[in-house]
């Protein structure tokens, strides 16, 4: 999992209830098994780190075309849209089921799943807007972990969706092929993940990675980056074709997420000078990395701890200079497997404090691959997609990067003390620089 991405607080205990699923006659058995199941640790962990204050859920959004349960005018048919959406919903078993936090080995139960509770309407004039408001909202653990939320008219003949899962029932790879399961019947999105070594081996490697969390450089205790995320947070999305960001981070012999990367240190840059303040030579970021997932595992991702270069304005000796930090450190947290915290909840509450205070992780940024194709949901067409994560601990910037129908699009979710336009135009400069580097 990103560093932070993780979250605290405990539950009483709810009976189980069986049910019986239907769904749309798709294979999601590598996403959930069935019944009752016992929390795997990095699961757990993401329970543990989550609070009222630290809210760890994971959202995408969208605009919906007309169709099915979309009006011609945007308009929303609630009723048809829980009937549709509700009985696939019984076809992905996480989705099914809350989790049982009240004794000493934590498990998944079977529970009954209201439509109406799960999935409604609201009123908002953006997504941007609406998906900040949800993500400080915890999600009530007394039911299944997730929400469905419809805007009518978000745009003339549009509507928006908003779908919230929390980190505990998914990462991002985990949560978009989900996305991929409640649509209309189309090829299932398939997660490629890189076999891990062995247990031994990966013990120790990973304690190597806390090591690297604890004794790292430091983000100087001046910077704007670290520190309470007290007040209102902000979402911005922003997208550009992927093939063309993809040329324009060859160009400087790098990958779409070296030129991401190299994207949101620009970004930075421009946005801790906006607040009158000298960046620091580099930052460390925590990214993602995708593992072998174990049956019945929501989370399957280490933490790659890779150096930002904040005052390189060459954006291809940036790109180089990202490279050169990221291939190794990519590596590293693959072979190391998941981080040694989520193996004990003391530990990972001994981390959860830990993470108020620290200075070694300067932001947390994350990718989502997509489907290649435009999902539709009873007809209604998704045309875009974006992706909003957490904030955990002191980090006051998270960025996450998601591919979806030849597009590359991005959600900044930023804390009260970064100003948030500043950092999303910053941003969008940042990426369609880089791609006209391949011109």
């Amino acid at each position: 999992m990103a560093l932070l991405h993780l979250s605290c607080t405990l539950i009483r205990r709810v009976p189980a209830v069986t049910i019986t699923r239907v769904g749309n006659n798709r294979d999601v058995s590598e996403i959930r098994p069935p019944g009752d199941a016992v929390i795997g640790p990095a699961d757990v962990a993401n329970l543990v780190f989550d609070s009222a204050d630290r809210v760890n859920t994971f959202a995408l959004a969208g605009h919906l075309g007309p169709g099915g349960f979309v009006d011609p005018d945007g308009g929303i048919d609630l009723n048809r849209a829980r009937q549709i959406l509700g009985r696939r919903a019984l076809g992905v078993p996480r989705l099914c089921q809350i989790a049982d936090t009240a004794g000493r080995v934590w498990r998944w139960r079977d529970a009954t799943v209201d439509p109406d509770r799960h999935i409604r309407t609201v009123a908002a004039t953006s997504l941007e807007g609406l998906c900040a408001q949800r993500m400080a909202v915890r999600l009530d653990r007394a039911y299944p972990l997730w929400e469905i939320v419809l805007v009518p008219r978000i745009s003339p003949g549009h509507a928006g969706v908003v779908i919230r899962i929390h980190h505990a029932v998914a990462d991002g790879l985990a949560a978009a092929a989900m996305l991929a399961s409640l649509a209309d019947p189309d090829p299932a999105l398939t997660a490629v993940r890189p076999p891990t070594i062995g247990d031994d081996a990966a013990r120790r490697r990973g304690l190597g990675q806390l090591w690297k969390v604890v004794t790292g450089s430091r983000v100087p205790t001046t910077s704007s980056l670290l520190g309470t995320t007290d007040g209102p947070h902000s979402v911005r999305f922003g997208e550009i074709g992927l093939s063309a960001l993809r040329a324009g981070a060859l160009a400087a012999d790098g990958t779409v997420n070296e030129g991401v990367l190299a994207a949101v240190a620009g970004a930075v840059s421009t946005t801790l000078r906006s607040l009158g303040e000298n960046p620091p030579e580099s930052v460390a970021v925590s990214v993602p990395v995708a593992l072998a997932r174990r049956q019945g595992q929501g989370n399957a991702i280490g933490s790659a701890l890779v150096p930002l270069p904040l005052r390189i304005d060459d954006r291809v000796e940036r790109i180089r200079a990202i490279h050169t930090g990221a291939a190794p450190a990519i590596a590293d947290a693959r072979h190391a497997g998941e981080f040694p915290p989520v193996h004990s909840r003391w530990m990972m509450r001994q981390f959860v404090r830990y993470s108020l205070h620290q200075r070694r992780i300067g932001m947390v940024t994350s990718d989502v691959r997509g489907p290649a194709h435009r999902l539709s949901f009873d007809g209604a067409p998704l045309l875009d997609m974006h992706a909003v994560g957490t904030l955990g601990g002191n980090v006051r910037i998270s960025i996450v990067a998601a591919s979806y129908a030849g597009m590359l699009s991005w959600g900044v979710h930023t804390a009260a003390a970064i100003p948030a336009d500043t950092m999303a135009d910053a941003l969008s400069t940042e990426v369609d620089a880089i791609a006209r580097l391949a011109h």
